[in-house]
């Protein structure tokens, strides 16, 4: 069997629920990380920095934020587009789209469909994740 070679993982939250929600559904794709909490802090701070930038941006009841790791490090993204299929074949990542925006180091994205993304992407770095200039 081959090795994976990226993982994601997507937790929904909703704009009504506060600031709770942004914390429970980035505890929750960071929490998949087993790993010291030096090395996780980054993956939380970028989760909440990502959420606040989308919710600046969008008005949509519904978010979420992905979580997705690979060979060159993790990115966390937080979007309005919550359709989430397997089958997607490029669907449900801002891998593709056009940059709009960079806000204090997050990579803000604008899709032909009309959803936001807001991206951070950390680098693997021995000491822990460093954010990447992808």
């Amino acid at each position: 069997m081959e090795p994976a070679l990226e993982m994601e993982f997507t937790a929904h939250f909703v704009r009504g629920d506060g600031e709770s929600a942004v914390e429970a559904a980035t505890a929750a794709v960071a929490r998949v990380i087993e790993a010291p909490g030096w090395f996780v802090a980054p993956v939380l701070e970028a989760g909440r920095s990502v959420s606040h930038c989308l919710l600046e941006r969008t008005a949509a009841d519904a978010c979420r934020i992905v979580l997705t790791a690979d060979g060159t490090g993790i990115t966390v993204a937080a979007t309005d587009d919550t359709e989430v299929t397997l089958d997607a074949a490029g669907h449900g990542s801002a891998k593709n789209l056009p940059l709009l925006a960079v806000v204090d180091g997050l990579h803000v994205h604008h899709g032909p469909d009309g959803h936001v993304w807001v991206v951070w992407q950390g680098a693997w770095r021995p000491t822990g994740l460093e954010p990447a200039d992808r």
